[in-house]
């Protein structure tokens, strides 16, 4: 399930960047932690993929002005869909039903009704003296005391207390103030409460809201960076002794909020890099290697040799090259252990004129060995293998330092990752990938013409080629794993049956190689969740297209959704009721090279005969044969599927007479696959946000 955090006008970049930062921290991997705009929170048929959405600190106002019309969506995700509504600071002004900041202040006062109603009071603010917007002069570290008597200090800029919190039977206070406030924090004259509100949970139907007045989603470790004299004179020194209380009251507060949080700060969340390993499949297509160091040497103008390494200062990021593993893994490891990621140098350890693939001991997760024992000797795909165990994103590293990339040999690595810090996706979505999701990348080239008919090629078809080559490496893993229920989600997604269908619905699949038809596309209890998720980024070098495919799939990891592991479980469950032989495991190294396997076959047949060669194997694999879907960006055309264009990849789309399900009107719409929202429970096709 998705986290949604606001990103739009009226936050502020601190603001956004604690919140990711810290609920990741604690909801990783359970949910995919993201920001979005109001666009799409419009547009997009979010609800029902999302368990929270997140609004920032910042200034109210804007978000009145600019989530107008998503207001009742918000609502309705909350009251109806079960969700949980988070406000930070502005957030939570933003969640109540009245604010009242800066009441009588004619440069600061904002006061009035507000729609979401999550809390059924007063937001009133500040609550403790004067207030700056983009400042820190009204900032403070503010005393909060729980529920078990415990206190701690948290950071607070501008923040509100809840009017009469105690008096509303749906909410529950979590955190006072302990400081006395320069602000009325009840309006009852009855009211026995001796300390403000500063941390609710409110219940709303089958959701819940919290909203919080200060920050305790702030770091001091990102605060710290700040240069403000205030900050660092009278409010980190405090924000770090108090830190571990801090970090427990988020665990604590997310966990009320009905969130599943991890053990941190025991989970093994990963802090530094680690070097990246390239291998070869044999000597014999080691001039691949010395390839690579050619076209650096060649192309590469500023680089620096010393110290048995070649550094090189590329666009985003620093290469540190060394040759040879047994010399120099120490000094690279040494070398990458920065805190600051984006900034640590990148080390990669060339093979040496004796060897091909690294030691396992340096390895990891990630057995050579293996992989190109499975690997088609005679691929050129996957034939370089570039392995770390814990990277930035084993897409960004290269299409972010294109010198890299042009020196690359054509059609011959597969840059793989035990553990992305920086994973991304669609809309620059930002991620941890855990342990358990394999992470890679293949850089493909691909002619702007074929050689053999002179025709045109669409580079948007590489995402049907990979995924597809995908799908077939899972089901031909080995024999039995065709039951194995994955199809393909237009345009490059890989979903699986939800386990919680398959058991709720008394399903088997044991040989019946899992058909499409044996599970219904339902808009009340949608049977399908992403396992994978499929990304291309497009260059255009040396007359060629130069493409990075990128692809998470969850192998072993059951959050957020399920795993490949799971089903293969469920099926061994069957098969053992059949008295057959279990499917073997999977090993991450092994359906790589399947991958790669597949995907040279493909490329190539796409390459010499175009789409419609390929096209037959992808209908055979997706979700959406002869599926009715709305047209919500052409006036709620019903239509059915039809397949997709051979010339530029749309999806074909047929109206459908009025009332029926099968008789079409003649008119054809063809869709773009990177323009459009596919929500494939609802059968709804709409045009993306930008």
């Amino acid at each position: 399930m998705n986290v949604l955090v606001y990103e739009g006008r009226g936050t502020t970049p601190g603001s956004v960047r604690h919140v990711v930062d810290s609920l990741r921290m604690f909801l990783e991997p359970y949910y995919a932690v993201s920001t979005v705009t109001s666009k799409t929170l419009e547009q997009e048929p979010w609800m029902g993929k999302a368990a929270v959405l997140v609004f920032p600190g910042g200034r109210d106002l804007p978000y009145v002005a600019d989530c107008k019309r998503i207001i009742p969506k918000i609502r309705n995700f909350v009251q109806n869909y079960g969700g949980t509504y988070i406000g930070f600071c502005a957030g939570g002004y933003f969640g109540s039903s009245r604010v009242e900041f800066a009441k009588g202040d004619p440069n600061l006062e904002v006061v009035g009704n507000r729609d979401l109603k999550f809390y059924p009071g007063i937001t009133r603010g500040p609550v403790f003296g004067s207030f700056e917007y983009n400042s820190e002069q009204g900032a403070k570290a503010v005393k909060l005391e729980l529920e078990d008597g415990s206190e701690f200090y948290t950071y607070y800029n501008g923040g509100s207390c809840f009017v009469d919190a105690n008096k509303y039977e749906n909410v529950k206070v979590l955190a006072h103030y302990g400081d006395k406030p320069s602000i009325p924090f009840t309006d009852d004259p009855a009211s026995t409460a001796k300390k403000a509100a500063a941390v609710v949970l409110c219940k709303i139907g089958k959701g819940q809201a919290l909203l919080t007045g200060p920050h305790p989603e702030f770091s001091p470790k990102i605060l710290e960076r700040s240069e403000d004299e205030k900050l660092q004179k009278e409010i980190i020194g405090i924000l770090k002794e108090n830190e571990e209380a801090r970090l427990r009251f988020m665990k604590h507060i997310l966990a009320q909020a009905g969130l599943k949080v991890n053990d941190f700060p025991n989970s093994g969340r990963p802090s530094h890099l680690t070097p990246m390993l390239l291998g070869v499949n044999s000597n014999s297509n080691s001039g691949l290697v010395q390839e690579f160091t050619r076209n650096i040497e060649n192309n590469i103008n500023d680089f620096i040799v010393s110290d048995g390494h070649t550094q090189i200062e590329c666009e985003s990021d620093t290469f540190m090259i060394y040759n040879g593993y047994d010399n120099f893994f120490d000094a690279a490891k040494l070398l990458t252990e920065y805190e600051d990621i984006e900034k640590s140098p990148k080390a990669i350890l060339f093979p040496d004129d004796n060897g091909t693939i690294p030691p396992r001991e340096f390895s990891g997760d990630f057995d050579f060995d293996v992989y190109y024992k499975h690997l088609n000797p005679n691929n050129t795909l996957g034939s370089l293998l570039l392995y770390g165990e814990i990277v930035t994103s084993t897409s960004t590293i290269l299409n972010n330092n294109k010198k890299i990339l042009q020196c690359i040999p054509d059609n011959s690595m597969l840059h793989v990752g035990s553990i992305q810090l920086s994973g991304r996706g669609r809309g620059n979505n930002v991620w941890v990938n855990p342990r358990g999701v394999c992470a890679s990348t293949a850089v493909l080239n691909l002619p702007t013409t074929s050689p053999r008919t002179g025709n045109p090629l669409s580079v948007v078809f590489i995402q049907y080629l990979a995924m597809l080559a995908y799908c077939k490496a899972i089901r031909s893993y080995a024999p039995g794993y065709e039951d194995l229920p994955v199809r393909i989600k237009w345009p490059n997604d890989l979903y699986a049956v939800d386990p919680k269908y398959y058991y709720n619905n008394n399903l088997k699949f044991l040989s019946s190689g899992f058909s499409n038809r044996q599970i219904p596309l339902s808009d009340i209890e949608p049977a399908y969740v992403k396992i994978s998720g499929l990304l291309v980024n497009t260059n255009f070098i040396n007359g060629q297209y130069s493409l990075l495919v990128g692809c998470g799939l969850n192998v072993y990891s059951d959050a957020p959704t399920t795993s490949l592991k799971m089903w293969i479980d469920i099926l061994n469950k069957e098969r053992e009721i059949a008295r057959l032989d279990p499917l073997p495991p999977i090993q991450v190294e092994k359906l790589l090279a399947l991958y790669m396997n597949n995907l040279q076959v493909i490329l190539a047949n796409f390459i010499d005969h175009g789409a419609k060669v390929v096209l037959p194997e992808y209908y055979r694999l997706w979700l959406h044969t002869d599926q009715i879907v709305t047209l919500s960006d052409h006036n709620n055309v019903r239509a059915i599927v039809k397949g997709i264009t051979q010339d530029y990849g749309m999806l074909i789309a047929h109206e459908l007479v009025s009332g029926s399900d099968t008789q079409t009107t003649g008119n054809v719409y063809h869709l773009q696959p990177d323009g459009n929202s596919f929500d494939i429970f609802r059968g709804l096709i709409a045009k993306k946000a930008t």
